[in-house]
């Protein structure tokens, strides 16, 4: 599968990537998934058929492409409690107080699923990470992933609630795992 710039999975709908598929983002249109809140993607492979994330490129560098962002309603530490993700990926969170707010909040599942040379920078500053968790919810899973390569942060948390377990953070550009807005899961096994 190839994406072509940013493509959303908006509000209400759900995306299935099949075990063993390869999902290619396109550099030259600054390709990224984006879940907006209220959107799932559900990637689900298996020890044998991982789903991978990777570049279009045939000589792959750090930040060729978007890599995975998914917004969720969970609660975090802003002002007003709504921020919006670097790059125009889509605000995340709730507004204080609201009824929006879901620390069980799903933005769906990410099961043995490697995501390799994402993280573009657009300015200083204003980069993307290989997977960004922004203020998605304890009913997200991760489980079972590698992020390999990126050109800044390869898993970051912006609040939320989600757990991470058995992760591979490999040749990260900045850090391997980060974490700010009061993020608020638990990781287990990482390495």
């Amino acid at each position: 599968v190839l994406l072509k710039g940013p493509v959303f999975i908006r509000s209400g709908a759900t995306v299935t990537v099949s075990p063993g598929v390869t999902v290619y983002g396109e550099k030259a249109s600054v390709a990224a998934l984006i879940v907006d809140r209220g959107g799932k993607l559900n990637a689900v492979g298996t020890t044998d058929n991982p789903i991978v994330f990777t570049t279009d490129q045939t000589s792959p560098k750090r930040g060729d492409w978007g890599g995975l962002i998914l917004n969720g309603y969970s609660t975090q530490n802003v002002t007003g409690g709504i921020a919006s993700g670097e790059g125009d990926t889509g605000e995340y969170g709730c507004e204080t107080g609201s009824s929006d707010c879901n620390e069980a909040d799903s933005s769906g599942t990410l099961q043995y699923v490697r995501v390799e040379y994402g993280g573009i920078q657009f300015s200083a500053d204003n980069e993307l990470n290989g997977i960004a968790f922004q203020a998605t919810g304890s009913g997200t899973t991760v489980d079972h992933i590698q992020v390999n390569y990126s050109k800044d942060d390869c898993v970051e948390f912006f609040g939320g609630t989600t757990n991470m377990k058995y992760a591979l953070l490999t040749a990260c550009g900045d850090d391997s795992l980060d974490w700010t807005n009061g993020w608020r899961g638990n990781v287990q096994f990482v390495v």
